[in-house]
């Protein structure tokens, strides 16, 4: 069994901005938290791409992880494939089923581990900022059959414990299951699609008790032959979960959005260093950039503008080493 006592701070960021600075930022759900799992994290499951290379995944989703793993639109575009792919953003938007959720692969990490695989009976652990929660959201896939995944939610009085049945990612939904993403193929270690288009980014979520502090949560593989693969973790609260965060946590809200009216974006207190990263609503790289000097980074379509992107809506990712900061952000015409 593993265990993650860390927390990530994307929606702490995104919201301390915006309650900071009133310049027309959009925090990105300050009552929806992105659960760190990075600690966790075992396995590259993702083809990505950077600098025109391929980065190939390394422990898939199929076959105990050795058979096929997904890529990225960059990867695809590279590749000259143009069927449905990951968005190089691994952001998914809220929609009816599930808050938005923000996985953990990217173009711009071309080694690091992507998703935490189960396989045999196992069991992983990690801890959620403390707060009261209304539901736990999971994106997940199961191959070699559907498995059963135990899950304990652990408050500060006590766990309390159900079940859920993920089918296998090419077997369409199960009961309160739901499609996180859809309509792919899979691809093998020689960057080749195969098989038909109906595999899937599976997900569920689960209910928890408002009225109790949520400290961790416990999933449970009880299904001895497939193979469960973890992608990432939602949690939605009925307060705002900002103020669960002690107050040291809620210091690296290093970068806050500042419109102006010429047609110029500029993001302050950038460090050196740092990777700014623009995605399209649909998810695709709109542009990037490396930040060589800390400062200030404009963004925009006119001249003197250090990162040249259309007049829109952008999400714009900041990556500095293991913090990453998201932020929804309009260029203006």
């Amino acid at each position: 069994m593993n265990v993650c006592c860390f927390v990530n701070k994307v929606a702490i960021a995104a919201a301390i901005a915006g309650f900071a600075f009133g310049f027309g930022v959009r925090a990105m759900g300050a009552d929806t938290v992105q659960v760190n799992i990075k600690s966790l994290l075992n396995a590259r499951a993702v083809t990505t791409c950077s600098n025109g290379k391929l980065y190939t995944w390394t422990k898939g989703i199929d076959g105990g992880g050795n058979s096929d793993g997904y890529v990225t639109h960059s990867a695809a575009v590279h590749l000259n494939y143009t069927g449905h792919t990951l968005p190089d953003s691994a952001r998914y938007p809220a929609d009816s089923k599930h808050p938005l959720m923000i996985l953990n692969f990217s173009n711009i990490d071309s080694t690091g581990q992507q998703t935490h695989y189960l396989s045999g009976s196992d069991s992983v652990k990690f801890s959620v900022p403390q707060g009261n929660y209304s539901n736990i959201y999971f994106a997940m896939t199961s191959s070699e059959g559907s498995s059963t995944i135990g899950v304990v939610l652990n408050y500060s009085d006590g766990p309390a414990t159900s079940s859920v049945t993920l089918p296998d990612y090419d077997q369409g939904l199960a009961s309160g299951a739901f499609y996180v993403d859809s309509g792919m193929q899979k691809w093998n270690n020689q960057n080749s699609p195969g098989d038909n288009y109906g595999h899937a980014l599976n997900g569920f979520g689960v209910t928890t008790n408002p009225a109790k502090t949520l400290t961790s949560v416990t999933l449970k593989k009880t299904t001895t032959g497939s193979y469960l693969v973890l992608w990432g973790v939602t949690g939605v609260g009925t307060i705002s979960i900002l103020a669960a965060y002690p107050a040291f946590e809620r210091t690296h809200a290093a970068s806050v959005v500042v419109q102006s009216a010429n047609g110029i974006t500029r993001i302050a207190n950038v460090k050196a260093g740092s990777t700014l990263t623009l995605y399209s609503p649909s998810g695709e790289t709109a542009a990037r950039y490396l930040c060589a000097n800390s400062g200030i980074v404009s963004v925009g379509a006119g001249n003197g503008t250090a990162v040249k992107v259309a007049p829109g809506m952008y999400v714009c990712e900041l990556r500095s080493g293991n913090d990453r900061q998201t932020i929804q952000m309009l260029v203006p015409r």
